[in-house]
């Protein structure tokens, strides 16, 4: 979970309100889903529960929540953006390096030590937790007076140079990737392009690299610092603009000016930001079964303006409004949870539960426990991985098709997208993590896996139980897999017939199908194009199989 460090003077400042130390510990904290880990005179050490809550990485918005609690500002927060005519020129070359962007200018802003502190830690946190690394979402904060006119992001040659931020010589691009520490961190994520992206003025002036590092001459904000012009790269839209909202709101509960930005791209323009605010409805049945109780409308207007959203009641449900930056309200349910905290779940009822039934394993737990017994025995390590995963990683890296995956509408990432449909591109993905351990590996996996059916007149997903086994080391070959593949099925008790069979995935000739009780297996040696997709040189062998 995300720590970050504030000041208690600069959280009591912004609220308008003192708080003690018990007061902090035992309500304020818990009202927005964190602990304090440490309290050492003024700093105040906290950790933040909830990952899915970006907007909480800062005291701004902390203080946000905590207005809505204490009564001093209640309902959805109101930020005024004004319109301005700066634009920025996005080049479409930059479509499979880092292809979207979303800014903004904040002016008259009181650059405090505290502000200062807030947003570089926000900046940092954002881009390492919701931005994975800044490989999703980089953020940069540069002094605007220095800025001239419109900007435009594009691919840059390599040779192209500029001052980067806290050097005093001018370094092109790849020697930046090469000497400055944080292209030494960070230029994995550009690795393998002839372009790299930059951003820069109306004069030429470079503002900065994404996502690697600003430039020392616009990119540095200190405490003389009065305009701001805020930029979020990334991939996903969506999830860049969630970015700068947070960013944007951060800086107009401190007084600033938030302006936008024309973003031109080939086909489109948009406007960033926009801070309007979404809306969901949720019915009364809902709400009701989940709390156990039977709320009055008037409180759940009270509760929900107590977490900062507007409610109005309707027949059987009720319209809420929220912040275009709560990444994490994805559902009706996400949305009586909230409601359930400002109720506080201390306060609500218990109930014995009343189950008609005695408690115990599926057959299905049973048979996957024996396969990973069979598998143990074998000599070959269990590993578990997400259930989410990319289009890339079960579909392209695998040079199969996109059809049947399960998709999720509104993704917060790309790494995240879909449900994976197979166990074995998730265990090459652990194998290209490795490959600085001792081979032979031996891996496998026991997992659940979806695929989108369709009959006559219905779409639906099916959910299927499959083992999946790769071994990788100079020696491996069809044989062991198949040697693999016969204990398996000896220790489960299956009979099985076998044929030859061509699969994208695998070595033309090296590849077999096997039927037993109409489930199917498949196994082989992995193809060479699939092993460079996932940066492996070492020979792999796979084995699939559905329970």
């Amino acid at each position: 979970m995300p720590t970050i460090e504030i000041s208690k003077k600069d959280l009591e400042m912004l609220l308008g309100k003192k708080l003690g130390a018990d007061e902090l510990k035992d309500r304020a904290m818990p009202f927005v889903k964190a602990d304090i880990e440490d309290m050492q005179g003024d700093l105040l050490k906290i950790e933040i529960k909830d990952t899915n809550r970006p907007d909480l990485l800062s005291v701004e918005g902390i203080v946000r929540e905590l207005q809505g609690f204490y009564g001093i500002k209640i309902g959805l927060p109101k930020f005024k953006i004004k319109r301005s005519n700066v634009k920025v020129k996005v080049d479409p070359n930059l479509l499979n390096i880092r292809p979207r962007g979303a800014y903004a200018i904040a002016k008259n802003v009181k650059v405090t030590e505290h502000l200062l502190k807030q947003m570089i830690q926000l900046q940092e946190k954002i881009c390492e937790t919701f931005g994975r690394k800044r490989k999703e979402i980089a953020i940069g904060l540069f002094d605007y007076d220095k800025v001239s006119g419109n900007l435009r992001y594009y691919a840059a040659n390599p040779k192209t140079s500029f001052i980067p931020l806290d050097f005093n010589e001018e370094l092109s691009l790849e020697e930046i990737l090469k000497k400055h520490p944080k292209g030494q961190e960070y230029g994995k994520l550009l690795s393998g392009f002839e372009k790299y992206p930059l951003l820069v003025d109306e004069k030429g002036e470079v503002l900065s690299m994404p996502p690697v590092i600003n430039s020392e001459y616009s990119g540095k904000v200190t405490i003389h610092t009065r305009n701001l012009f805020v930029d979020v790269t990334g991939f996903d839209q969506k999830v860049i603009n969630t970015a700068l909202d947070i960013v944007c709101a951060a800086l107009h509960d401190r007084g600033a000016k938030i302006e936008s930005v024309t973003v031109e791209y080939k086909d489109k323009q948009i406007i960033t930001p926009m801070l309007e605010p979404k809306k969901i409805i949720v019915s009364t049945e809902l709400i009701e079964n989940i709390a156990g109780l039977n709320f009055k409308r008037d409180e759940i207007k009270k509760y929900a303006n107590m977490k900062r959203m507007y409610c109005r009641p309707k027949k059987k449900c009720f319209e809420f409004k929220y912040c275009s930056y709560r990444a994490d309200i994805m559902h009706a349910v996400d949305i009586v949870e909230d409601i359930l905290i400002a109720a506080d779940y201390n306060k609500l009822r218990l109930e014995k539960a009343q189950v008609p039934s005695k408690g115990a394993e599926l057959p299905l737990h049973n048979y996957t426990k024996t396969m990973r017994e069979a598998c143990i025995g074998l000599g070959i390590q269990e590993v578990l991985t997400f259930t989410l995963t990319s289009k890339e990683r079960q579909c392209r890296n695998m040079l199969l098709s996109e059809e049947n995956i399960v998709e999720l509408e509104n993704p917060l990432s790309n790494e995240y997208s879909i449900f994976r449909r197979s166990l074995m591109p998730e265990l090459l993905s652990v194998l290209a993590k490795n490959k600085h351990r001792e081979y032979p590996q031996k891996i496998f996996e026991v997992g659940k896996v979806a695929l989108k059916k369709r009959s006559s007149n219905e779409e639906f997903v099916e959910e299927k139980e499959l083992v999946s086994v790769i071994v990788s080391h100079r020696k491996a070959d069809f044989n062991e897999i198949k040697a693999i593949f016969d204990a398996i099925c000896c220790a489960m008790g299956y009979k099985s017939v076998v044929e030859k069979v061509e699969h994208p995935s695998f070595e033309k000739g090296l590849c077999a199908r096997a039927l037993i009780d109409n489930k199917g297996a498949i196994f082989g040696v992995v193809s060479k194009e699939v092993m460079k997709n996932f940066n492996l040189d070492v020979p792999v062998v796979a084995l699939e199989m559905e329970l």
